[in-house]
């Protein structure tokens, strides 16, 4: 079984504690280390549980949770932790993604939907605008109507009274017999 040696910074990110305490241990023996080759102290995994315990969070240090670590009794978790989590954050991205077609999907029906009452609004105003523009017209009309109106009417009483002489023969005395036959 290969053991996985973390430097001084990496047990910080893993332990939560200050490079200081941790230089401080080291120094007082508390926690055993290495050295490589070029004076850098490495410290085991195995050495920062047994110091720190339960405050070690692996998953701090991003992606670098070897196998070693999770064959290790305290270590078994760790792996199950990071694969529920990543399954979580997998539905959750999935989710997100469902939300986001669906608020597009709304966005453009509102889109369309205010697009077509835009279309509505300017037709009404254009009718309004010829109803109020073409106001001269329709009051020309009328008036002519009611001239047509009144010019029959004229043109009734004038019948009237040329029917009524007729009866009295006042015209008749005046025209000659064809006159009155041909209707000239």
């Amino acid at each position: 079984m290969t053991t996985t040696k973390y430097s001084i910074s990496a047990a910080n990110r893993i332990t939560g504690k200050s490079r200081t305490t941790i230089t401080k241990h080291l120094r007082s023996g508390r926690l055993s280390y290495e050295e490589d080759g070029q004076g850098n102290k490495l410290i085991d995994a195995s050495e920062l549980i047994r110091v720190y315990g339960d405050e070690c969070d692996f998953s701090r240090e991003e992606g670098s949770a070897p196998d070693s670590l999770i064959a290790t009794p305290t270590g078994q978790g760790v792996q199950s932790e990071v694969n529920t989590l990543q399954s979580q954050l997998a539905k959750e991205v999935a989710e997100r993604e469902r939300e986001r077609a669906h608020f597009r999907q709304q966005v453009e029906q509102l889109q369309e939907a205010l697009k077509l009452a835009q279309e509505g609004h300017n037709k009404a105003m254009l009718l309004l605008e010829n109803r109020t523009g073409g106001r001269g017209e329709w009051e020309a009309t009328l008036k002519a109507l009611e001239e047509r109106i009144a010019n029959q009417e004229l043109t009734a009483k004038e019948l009237k009274a040329a029917h009524a002489a007729k009866r009295n023969g006042g015209d008749l005395k005046d025209k000659y017999w064809w006159q009155v036959v041909f209707g000239a």
